[in-house]
């Protein structure tokens, strides 16, 4: 359970999760573990998940939630065609969006730098690596049409190359150059550590990225490769165990609610 849970909203707030999801019905695993975790600290009155290509869609999710308030997370990394166009498209299908306040991508948040940042220390920790002689690279989605996942995944890199503590910092795509297939171009380090910035997970987690990644003979566990080199993928931003809290911060913050904390400092 997240921990030092804000003061429980009541039962006329939901919290609604908005995930990519998979034409197969089989990307829900990140969006349904964060649901139950969040749900599990009994904040909002519902929780909920939703999909823009599997059920539930937005509007039947919100059909099934009576609360009079609902706060709506995009598990999305960056503002890209999903949270600017789709996302409003199929909120508005539910006929009922007066109630709804919807969140911006939570790959965008500030502290998703930390938690880069934690998933790439863990892995270079984990390997028994050399900081300083390994290449973190960020790997995001990317397009030839729209820059928001460029700008995003560009700014989370430089973030942790302003850390100082990694030899080399770049960032790799699934749909632009530089490919991830094509990671060598980005470093010549001999070690190098790929952070996926995907939130929801789904196909781009499990198969897209570590299929580019092993196009050209790349292992991704850390096997020597024929000239020595080695590469690690990590599991994706949605997966580490700070998500869940910092999805439920937002979203009570959202509702005007004040922390534990604020209300011992101020008073009732």
């Amino acid at each position: 359970m997240p921990s030092a849970a804000p003061p429980p909203t009541g039962p006329d707030a939901a919290l609604l999760l908005f995930g990519h999801g998979t034409s197969d019905g089989s990307g829900s695993a990140i969006a349904d573990a964060l649901a139950a975790e969040i749900r599990a600290a009994g904040v909002f009155g519902a929780v909920a998940t939703s999909f823009a290509l599997q059920a539930p869609s937005p509007a039947a999710a919100l059909a099934a939630l009576p609360q009079t308030r609902v706060v709506v997370v995009p598990l999305l990394a960056t503002e890209g065609g999903v949270a600017t166009l789709v996302l409003p498209r199929l909120l508005k299908e539910s006929g009922d969006t007066a109630r709804l306040t919807v969140l911006p991508p939570i790959g965008m948040d500030d502290e998703i730098r930390n938690i880069a940042i934690d998933i790439a220390n863990r892995a270079i920790t984990d390997a028994g690596l050399a900081p300083q002689r390994t290449a973190v690279l960020v790997a995001g989605h990317g397009s030839t049409r729209r820059n928001a996942s460029e700008r995003a995944t560009g700014a989370l890199a430089a973030a942790l190359a302003a850390t100082g503590r990694y030899g080399k910092v770049g960032a790799i795509y699934l749909e632009q150059p530089p490919l991830a297939c094509d990671w060598r171009t980005v470093t010549d380090a001999r070690d190098v550590v790929v952070v996926p910035l995907f939130v929801s997970g789904g196909r781009h987690e499990e198969s897209d990225l570590p299929e580019l990644l092993r196009r050209k003979a790349t292992p991704v566990d850390g096997t020597p490769m024929p000239d020595g080199r080695r590469l690690w993928l990590t599991p994706a931003i949605g997966r580490h165990p700070a998500m869940a809290g910092l999805i439920l911060r937002r979203a009570v913050a959202a509702l005007g609610i004040r922390s534990t904390e604020e209300r011992r400092e101020t008073g009732p």
